[in-house]
């Protein structure tokens, strides 16, 4: 079967020289020269192998054939037409879909006032959330699942960009009627002195406490080990322990029984910030979001 290889100019031209019944007044309306729309209508009709016009001195009258392109081409512009518009959506982030992997404390954390303000100002953009731990936030990056992570900075590799937003300082967790919740501030070497729960090893949180433990000068033997925040928080409340953590995981825990205390001696923070794929340039929905959540470590009210 022979294709039909009609140009998108010379089906603008028909549809002006049948909406306007004048090959003058398609000219005019075009901005072109009369024989130019001949000339144009001619290719369209040797090309379809059809006469498209009945046309004499004074009338331009399309033919069957003609009637039946004038609505297909109609249809063909119009959805052209919208799908241009889609594009331009889409270019202008209007459009779209995000997927963002983030450590469990971020996406509790931090997410969610971020995406109530990115879905205010981009509507037409859906979200999607991976919570994961620092390993599964670069692999989800790297292999495409997720437009960008947010998380701490991973090791340096030259996969991974890594933009800094915030910087989440560790404090104390205790129970409510803790003898440390006396005090105002708790040093790493007052946490040594009671059952400590640790994060496991292969959390982001694990190596940071392990510093702070041995800035302080003291050797701590974790009595536990868990993997999720919820679990730490629960057995502090049980009056089992105590713990140390990020402030961006308190709305994980968010325990009646629990208080906190500023953490100091030394005083341990870590960062926080996007990760993208390195050399891979961001969809605009995607960078849109990227630049929503950088604005969020930087103005308080975007975390209120």
């Amino acid at each position: 079967m022979k294709r039909i290889n009609l140009s998108l100019f010379e089906i603008e031209v028909f549809l002006q020289v049948d909406r306007l019944r004048s090959f003058r007044g398609a000219a005019e309306a075009l901005g072109m020269s009369q024989p130019a729309v001949s000339r144009a209508v001619a290719r369209a009709e040797a090309r379809l192998g059809v006469r498209l016009f009945d046309r004499n001195t004074r009338t331009v009258e399309p033919t069957p054939q003609g009637r039946e392109f004038a609505a297909i081409a109609g249809r063909l512009i119009g959805d052209l037409r919208s799908s241009l518009d889609d594009l331009g959506d889409y270019f202008r982030s209007a459009r779209g879909r995000v997927a963002v992997a983030g450590l469990p404390s971020v996406t509790a954390g931090l997410l969610p006032p971020v995406i109530d303000r990115f879905r205010r100002s981009h509507p037409g953009v859906s979200v999607g959330v991976i919570d994961t731990l620092l390993d599964g936030v670069v692999g989800a990056v790297l292999s495409g699942e997720a437009d960008l992570g947010i998380a701490g900075r991973p090791a340096p590799d030259g996969k991974v960009d890594f933009t800094r937003i915030l910087s989440d300082r560790f404090v104390a967790i205790l129970r409510q009627d803790h003898p440390l919740a006396r005090s105002g501030a708790v040093t790493w070497a007052d946490l040594a002195g009671h059952p400590f729960v640790a994060m496991s090893r292969i959390t982001s949180v694990r190596p940071l406490t392990d510093r702070g433990f041995a800035q302080a000068g003291v050797a701590v033997e974790p009595e536990f080990e868990v993997s999720h925040l919820a679990t730490a928080g629960a057995l502090v409340a049980a009056g089992l322990g105590v713990t140390a953590l990020p402030v961006l995981t308190l709305p994980v825990l968010a325990h009646p029984a629990l208080t906190t205390r500023l953490l100091q001696g030394p005083e341990v923070t870590r960062d926080i910030g996007v990760l993208t794929r390195a050399g891979r340039t961001l969809s605009p929905a995607a960078a849109a979001f990227r630049d929503t959540v950088i604005a969020s470590g930087t103005d308080p009210t975007a975390r209120a």
